[in-house]
């Protein structure tokens, strides 16, 4: 078995992991989006920026879907070296707008 066969193995079976988990950057991304629509009158700075960040999730699940896997490794590497802070922040804006959002929702449900 030659590289390329390896290579070509490889994407095949990480497929459709791929696309269940572009789905499921969306299905967070949404509700990135909703959690920053709560931050509005509170804190429209801080929603604008949760915002950004729901649609940079957005952006990458498009690229997943689209890229190949050593594609989407490559990307992020750079954008690791070129944007160290930047990932970082987009990483706790997320996962603050995430929190709110879902605790918000666990308040309406009872």
């Amino acid at each position: 078995m030659q590289a390329a066969d390896v290579i070509a193995e490889a994407e095949s079976r990480t497929e459709r992991p791929k696309r269940v988990a572009a789905d499921q950057a969306v299905q967070i991304a949404t509700a990135v989006h909703k959690a920053a629509d709560q931050l509005q009158d509170q804190m429209p700075k801080a929603a604008e920026l949760v915002h950004a960040a729901a649609s940079r999730l957005e952006q990458g699940a498009e690229s997943l879907r689209n890229q190949g896997v050593g594609e989407l490794a490559q990307q992020f590497n750079e954008l690791g070296r070129r944007e160290p802070l930047a990932l970082f922040g987009a990483a706790i804006a997320a996962g603050f707008a995430a929190s709110r959002f879902f605790k918000s929702s666990a308040d309406k449900s009872h």
